[in-house]
Formats: structure tokens, C-alpha cells, sequence
């Protein structure tokens, strides 16, 4: 009897040990297809959120001209507009600090000039120009002397004046020394003897102006104001003023003598 009880036992276990192999087998298969299911969603969710965010405008407090004499070395101009208390050091949002924010130029001279762009709010300071150097192909410069001639006024992708819809009319603010900011074309009489032209490509195809380079060239005596705003036009940039944001809107005091 034990034996016959034997005999039966082993098939009936072989059936059962057989098909829980069989089973595994089955979840091994399932277990992988789900797997690869998760994986290629995985592969999926990443691939749509690869898209990186475009930079944003750029946090500054001061921004400098430095321009030097093409005929003489010893004629260097240093002016800044700034946000930073002369008297505190602490950044004022909400003000701006015209003493340093005149140039003085002689008549009919040629001066090569850079745009220095810093944030004082870090320590050391950031020198944000470098970024903006870094960024080339987002940022392009302008630069608006006036009084100006109605004759005078170009828009073009290598003009760096303003469109006249874009400028500064009917506010109270005034530069140093009380000049106003707002822009004004005229049909004759007094105007600021100034052009600035950009010298400086980006790496689009084909290069487009930025303007951190420039020349800066006088006539006759004369003063006015000089307007510059940094424009910020990721994937946008064609060498006009419309695209994109400000990243800065200042302006100087200019006196030709």
C-alpha cells in the first residue's frame, strides 16, 4: 500500500511542480513586458521635458560707458548710472543716482567706448557684461544722442537709433544737472553732435551687431542726453529694436566742448 501511495504521489507532484515552473515563466515574461512598458514612459516623460527655458532679463545695478580718445590716450571718460546709494552702498530699486552720469567729450574726436554692465549687489561684484558677452546672440544694443536732426534719424538692422514710437516723452525725470530725459527730434537748430555705431558681431548666421563695442564720434560743441537700452531677444534677434524685452533703459548727460 505505502508503496502504490508512492506511485501516485510522485506524478501528481511532478504536475504541480511543472506548472508552477510554468507559471513563473509566464510572470517572468509579463513582469519584463512591464518593464519595458515603464521604461520607454520613462523615456517619453524625459524626452518631453527636455526643452530648456529661455534665460530671463538680467539683474543689474550699474552701468558704465568707458570711452578713450582715439588721439589721445590720456582723454579717458568714465560715466555711471547707478542704483546703488552713494551714501549707503545699498541697492535702491526704485532710484537712480545721476552725479557719475555724465560725459564730457571734446569736439570732433573719435572715441572707441565700451558698455560695462555690473551687479554690486554680489560680492565680489558680477560683471554682468560678461554674461551678456556670453549670450551674444540675445542682446543687441542701442544707443539714442538727442536732440536730434529728423534727417538724421535711421532705423536699420546696423542703425543703433530708437525707434521715435519707442522713445521717452512727457515725463518729469531729469538727467544730471536737470537736463530732461525725453527725446526730441527737431527740423533745425541746437542738437547733440553724436553718433555711436556698433563694432562689435555676434555668432548668428549672419553675425548681427551687439554693442558692447563702440565708437563714439563728436562734431561741434553742443549737450543733450544719451540714451541706451539693452535689448533681450532670445531667439528672436534680427538686428532691430522691436523683438524681445529691456533689460536696461538709462540715460547720460552728454557735453561736447
Amino acid at each position: 500500500m505505502p508503496s502504490r501511495i508512492f506511485k501516485r504521489a510522485v506524478p501528481a507532484f511532478a504536475t504541480a511542480f511543472i506548472s508552477t515552473l510554468t507559471n513563473m515563466h509566464y510572470m517572468k515574461k509579463i513582469f519584463f513586458v512591464l518593464l519595458l512598458v515603464a521604461a520607454v514612459a520613462g523615456c517619453n516623460k524625459k524626452a518631453s521635458s527636455v526643452t530648456p527655458a529661455l534665460p530671463g532679463n538680467e539683474f543689474l545695478t550699474t552701468v558704465q560707458l568707458q570711452l578713450v580718445n582715439t588721439a589721445d590716450a590720456t582723454d579717458v571718460q568714465l560715466c555711471s548710472w547707478t542704483q546703488m546709494s552713494p551714501t549707503s552702498h545699498i541697492y535702491q530699486p526704485d532710484s537712480a543716482y545721476f552725479s557719475r552720469a555724465v560725459l564730457n567729450l571734446r569736439a570732433n574726436a573719435t572715441y572707441t567706448g565700451r558698455v560695462i554692465i555690473l551687479d554690486e549687489t554680489q560680492t565680489p561684484v558680477d560683471t554682468v557684461s560678461t554674461e551678456i558677452l556670453q549670450r551674444m546672440n540675445y542682446h543687441l544694443f542701442f544707443f539714442q544722442p538727442t536732440p536730434v536732426l529728423s534727417s538724421n534719424i535711421a532705423i536699420s538692422t546696423t542703425s543703433t537709433d530708437i525707434p521715435v514710437s519707442d522713445w521717452i516723452t512727457g515725463v518729469t525725470d531729469t538727467t544730471y544737472g536737470g537736463i530732461s530725459v525725453n527725446e526730441v527730434q527737431v527740423a533745425s537748430g541746437p542738437t547733440l553732435n553724436l553718433s555711436v555705431t556698433r563694432t562689435d558681431l555676434d555668432s548668428n548666421t549672419p553675425p548681427l551687431q551687439i554693442g558692447l563695442m563702440d565708437n563714439f564720434v563728436t562734431g561741434a560743441a553742443s549737450n543733450g542726453i544719451l540714451r541706451v537700452v539693452l535689448r533681450h531677444q532670445p531667439n528672436a534677434k534680427n538686428g532691430t529694436y522691436d523683438p524681445g524685452s529691456t533689460d536696461l533703459d538709462v540715460t547720460y548727460a552728454v557735453n561736447i566742448k
